[in-house]
C-alpha cells in the first residue's frame, strides 16, 4: 500500500508542478504578448513627438532669422537717417532753421 500511495504523490506532485509550469508560461507568454504590442506603438508615438518637436524647432530657426535679418534692415534704416548732412538738410528746408555765424564778442581792457 505504500508503494501505492508513493505512485499517487508522485502523480499529484507532477500534476502541480505541470500546472505551474504552464501557468508559468502563460504568465510569460502574456507578459510577451504585452510587451510586443506596446512596444512598437510607444516607439511610434515617441517618433511622432519627436518629429513635431522638430518641426517646432525648425518654425524657431527660421522665426530667428527672420528676425536678424529685420534688425540688420533696422540697423541700416537708422545709420541712414541720423546721417549729420541729411539731419542738417531737414533742419534747413524743411524747419527753416539757418547757420548761425559765431558771434565774437570784443572787450576793450584799458
Amino acid at each position: 500500500m505504500t508503494s501505492q500511495k508513493r505512485q499517487k504523490r508522485g502523480q499529484k506532485q507532477s500534476r502541480h508542478s505541470v500546472s505551474g509550469v504552464v501557468g508559468s508560461w502563460g504568465f510569460l507568454l502574456s507578459l510577451a504578448f504585452l510587451i510586443l504590442t506596446i512596444w512598437p506603438l510607444l516607439h511610434l508615438f515617441l517618433m511622432n513627438e519627436i518629429k513635431e518637436a522638430q518641426y517646432r524647432v525648425d518654425a524657431i530657426r527660421n522665426n530667428i532669422t527672420r528676425i536678424q535679418q529685420s534688425i540688420i534692415e533696422i540697423d541700416s534704416e537708422i545709420a541712414r537717417l541720423s546721417r549729420a548732412d541729411r539731419i542738417k538738410h531737414i533742419a534747413v528746408h524743411q524747419l527753416g532753421m539757418v547757420d548761425s555765424q559765431p558771434i565774437v564778442d570784443v572787450i576793450e581792457v584799458e
